[in-house]
């Protein structure tokens, strides 16, 4: 029993460890994965709640059933289904009638939520298993420069020198990879992105096009459940009724009071009755599901908009040019090499790594990193200028030597073409013939 239990400690405190926040991504993030997830969560367990300790239905039953009969009626509408018809309609006689309005899905809505909080946590999953695969660990890398300690500036100074020097190596490694591995198939994307200095980005990118695909899709599974004939957009119907004072009607979704049908054998004879009964959870249930529909129609907004920047920012190269120089006229004056140190030096990853720093970090010693990057970048740079110039050097005399080679070459070609004309002797241009013209043109 107590290795059992010590088990189950460590699943549950594992799977709580997945819901804490990550400092390799921004609030956006966040509220996908993490606090939406909690959202959903909670509403589980309130449905669940209500469902299995509450009272999720009462019903009116005839006045010569008992309290166990009563209970017995309870149940058994609540786990058979109940149907739904208005108050002004009339109860249809035919029973295959009843059947069609039969509803029972607030039965299966605790585990409808806690897939959907499941699908919202995915992408960070995503996240964590392809993020370190370059070699740029972000998590780590954020992680020191978002220390308390960092507030001194001696200690700020080491910690600058040590993120410089990870990040130069990395983004050396991908330099390196890069012209030794020009030979890949196009379709890689994630190879690719590592050629070019990319993969980070690539891959924080694709993670941010999941967030936002999954609330789309959640949202419109949601709006296809809600959606009545007079309600097209339930929530944003709802939300119009409540800001003119009006309320909304019952629509059938979540109905407050149903009808249900069961049989009881007495003495051998099946007696059937037909109760009215109230569910106390759908008034739960219909203030959740309004919400949910607003707040994902937030989220999708703010996604959007999130993203578009996001995308701006790395993959146009004037506004990575901008982002980096405005950090580095903080610290120093940047010169002619901006775009070089952006776009062959850093490269998207670098420009990443320096915009999550910057929101996580702060402008301070984002400014200081670049600064830090800068200076790397400017020995680089010239010893990348002396290779250039050396290899020139080697290149020029044996430049000269082919020139020579094509130079005598081409005289042991004329001398042979003479010496075959005539012995020897230079043959009279004015007697040349049409054999020797078609020669000369072989030649040419």
């Amino acid at each position: 029993m107590v290795a059992g239990s010590r088990v189950g400690m460590h699943f549950l405190t594992s799977a709580l460890r997945l819901l804490e926040p990550r400092v390799d991504d921004d609030f956006i993030d966040r509220l996908h994965y993490l606090y939406t997830s909690i959202l959903l969560l909670m509403f589980a367990l309130l449905v669940s709640a209500k469902q299995y300790v509450g009272h999720p239905i009462e019903c009116f039953v005839p006045a010569q059933f008992t309290r166990a009969m009563e209970q017995y009626t309870e149940s058994y509408c609540y786990v058979d289904r109940t149907y739904w018809i208005p108050f002004q309609d009339h109860i249809p006689h035919r029973l295959d009638d009843r059947e069609r309005r039969q509803i029972g899905y607030y039965q299966w809505i605790p585990f409808a939520l806690s897939i959907s909080a499941l699908m919202f946590h995915l992408p960070a999953s995503v996240w964590r298993m392809l993020s370190n695969q370059s070699g740029l660990n972000v998590g780590l890398v954020l992680q020191t420069a978002c220390q308390e300690s960092n507030i001194d500036p001696a200690v700020r100074d080491t910690t600058v020198d040590i993120l410089a020097r990870h990040i130069d190596d990395v983004l050396q490694y991908q330099r390196d990879y890069g012209t030794k591995r020009k030979d890949v198939f196009l379709f890689s994307l994630l190879r690719i992105g590592k050629i070019y200095g990319s993969y980070v980005t690539v891959v924080y990118m694709f993670v941010k096009m999941l967030h936002l695909s999954n609330v789309i899709m959640q949202f419109y599974f949601l709006n296809v459940f809600l959606e009545t004939a007079d309600y097209p957009l339930f929530g944003g119907h709802v939300l119009y009724d409540l800001l003119r004072d009006k309320e909304w009607p019952d629509s059938g979704k979540f109905p407050r009071v149903t009808l249900c049908d069961f049989e009881i054998r007495v003495l051998g004879n099946i007696h059937r009755h037909t109760v009215q009964c109230v569910l106390v959870i759908n008034m739960f249930m219909e203030k959740i599901f309004i919400f949910l529909w607003l707040w994902m129609v937030l989220l999708i907004i703010i996604s959007v908009v999130n993203l578009t920047i996001w995308l701006a920012t790395l993959s146009i190269p004037t506004c990575r040019q901008a982002f980096v120089e405005k950090y580095l006229e903080l610290s120093v004056e940047p010169a002619s090499e901006l775009r070089p140190f952006v776009e062959r030096f850093l490269r998207p990853d670098g420009v990443f790594l320096l915009k999550m720093v910057s929101v996580h970090a702060g402008n301070i010693l984002c400014s200081r990193l670049t600064e830090s990057l800068w200076t790397r970048f400017i020995d680089w740079y010239n010893l990348q200028g002396k290779e250039r110039r050396r290899s020139s050097v080697h290149r020029e005399p044996s430049l000269k030597s082919q020139s020579v080679h094509r130079r005598r070459s081409a005289s042991r070609d004329r001398e042979h073409r003479c010496g075959r004309g005539g012995g020897g002797v230079s043959p009279d241009p004015t007697r040349m013939t049409a054999s020797t013209i078609s020669d000369t043109k072989h030649y040419v």
